[in-house]
């Protein structure tokens, strides 16, 4: 899947981990008890793959938590997602210890999304958007708690409305997904935003706009990186399209 590029020796890691905050907070105390006293943890550079994973979690365990204390569901629902990477066995043990960690924490949702920006691409970002949906489904419903802390995530991972709504839906069309509350505020997308061009622009306009985002989000760009983010991009791919023909046949251009 699309996330195994942050696949690491996370072991080694550990013994060079430098960054500080509520993310170098939950490390810390996760390896302290991860390692017995013969081992020595010293503080030098810090590590992008630890810091990374460390952000992910306490993304996803804040997604569990938004709604009342992490049910064993949402906890494991987590824990799968590692295993899909193919991080093992001490691997595995190091990563439930933070996810532990995490559950005890509290969370402070920007600092930690500012971390995931920094360390993936977009198309990776909206994966995560999914995966926290799924988290929160783990119990079986959707709650308002648990789609508002999704929403202020969404925003502080610079996800694009309509992607946001392209990613939600996918989730709610899997069998036993519900949601307990109506959103009316989402409405259908416009073909401009979808294009990320403006209603007035030139029909040249749109004809460039809608052929470099045709390029940029073909399917077989991320061929490589697993069928769940090959999955969105031609869900994305899908919806540039059907933009396109909208406002190809609004305007009459040929």
């Amino acid at each position: 899947m699309g996330m195994y590029r942050h696949r690491g020796k996370l072991l080694g890691a550990t013994l060079g981990f430098s960054f500080g905050g509520p993310i170098g907070a939950i490390v810390g105390a996760s390896v302290g008890h991860f390692f017995d006293s013969s081992q020595t943890v010293r503080p030098s550079g810090s590590n992008r793959e630890l810091a990374f994973v460390a952000s992910l979690i306490y993304l996803l365990v804040g997604t569990a938590r938004s709604d009342g204390p992490a049910t064993l569901r949402e906890i494991a629902t987590i824990r799968r997602f590692f295993q899909s990477l193919g991080y093992r066995k001490q691997e595995l043990a190091l990563i439930g210890r933070i996810i532990d960690n995490a559950v005890d924490r509290t969370l402070d949702l920007a600092r930690a999304c500012r971390d995931i920006h920094s360390r993936t691409s977009y198309e990776e970002r909206l994966f995560l958007v999914r995966l926290s949906y799924e988290v929160a489904l783990s119990d079986g419903k959707l709650k308002k708690e648990e789609e508002d802390f999704i929403r202020k995530a969404v925003e502080h991972l610079h996800i694009e409305e309509y992607d946001h709504r392209m990613v939600r839906r996918m989730v709610f069309t899997q069998p036993g997904s519900e949601s307990s509350f109506s959103d009316t505020t989402v409405k259908p997308d416009n073909p401009y935003e979808v294009l990320g061009i403006h209603e007035d622009c030139s029909s040249e306009d749109v004809v460039r706009a809608y052929r470099d985002l045709a390029v940029k989000y073909h399917p077989d760009k991320v061929s490589h990186l697993g069928e769940e983010l090959i999955e969105l991009a031609t869900e994305k791919f899908r919806a540039i399209q059907n933009a396109y023909d909208l406002i190809v046949e609004e305007r009459g251009i040929r």
